[in-house]
């Protein structure tokens, strides 16, 4: 499995997710991949990647996405910096389940360390004691499985800032009979935009939002609307 992870400006929380997932016995059959994303500031101890400048969130997935593509490995994680959770047995029980549920795309259920919560309530922890199966993730902590990543190949360049990497592998899993799924047996916490919270980032949040909003509605009101608009439904509207 390729582990991978976009840092900006924060390199003390890019080392943390990675002592994290060291905590877990499989780690060391892993390969890690930690991307600096044209970071201003000094580097994560764990870089294994540098970027000249910032390509934002959906460049940088693409970046992963075709460094794994010449790999060999089954399966691709995508961890937001940002995420805490208890690494013991957190990497095994997330491909187990995958397996076991036989899914192509994956994701544990999140908490934002917030009182607002995700608004896609799919994501929410619905207290199944299983993995269900959705129509899409949001893209916090998703494991996508090689079948997948082969036939997306590439994000939409539109999807620069990250926004609609999400809906768009929705689209790409239910036009080819691929399952997603939430895990409800395990959760995580998002501390959610710290590269905005911590003023790290050369763009307003309200300029960022607008822009990455603005390209994610372009593109897929003209190319795949109907499913757009059935996805977010689903996503605000969603009750296990």
């Amino acid at each position: 499995m390729l582990l991978s992870t976009l840092n900006h400006n924060l390199p003390d929380l890019t080392d943390n997710l990675v002592n994290q997932l060291k905590n877990d016995k499989i780690f060391d059959s892993c390969e890690m991949m930690v991307v600096d994303n044209g970071s201003k500031e000094s580097l994560a101890k764990s870089t294994t990647h540098k970027l000249d400048q910032n390509v934002f969130f959906g460049g940088g997935v693409n970046v992963i996405l075709d460094y794994f593509l010449d790999s060999n490995h089954d399966y691709l994680a995508i961890f937001n910096n940002d995420l805490i959770f208890h690494g013991y047995n957190f990497l095994s029980n997330m491909i187990s389940e995958m397996e076991n549920n036989d899914l192509a795309v994956y994701t544990p259920s999140i908490i934002n360390s917030s009182v607002t919560q995700c608004n896609w309530k799919q994501m929410l922890n619905w207290g199944t004691n299983s993995v269900r199966e959705v129509k899409w993730i949001d893209f916090q902590c998703p494991i996508l499985r090689r079948d997948i990543c082969e036939i997306i190949k590439y994000y939409p360049d539109e999807l620069i800032y990250g926004w609609g990497l999400d809906f768009y592998s929705g689209v790409i899993a239910e036009k080819n009979d691929l399952k997603t799924g939430v895990s409800d047996n395990i959760t995580i916490c998002h501390l959610n935009s710290q590269t905005f919270h911590q003023n790290k980032i050369d763009i307003g949040v309200e300029d960022f939002c607008r822009n990455a909003e603005g390209n994610m509605n372009t593109y897929f009101l003209q190319n795949y609307k109907e499913e757009y608009l059935e996805l977010r439904n689903y996503g605000e509207s969603y009750h296990a």
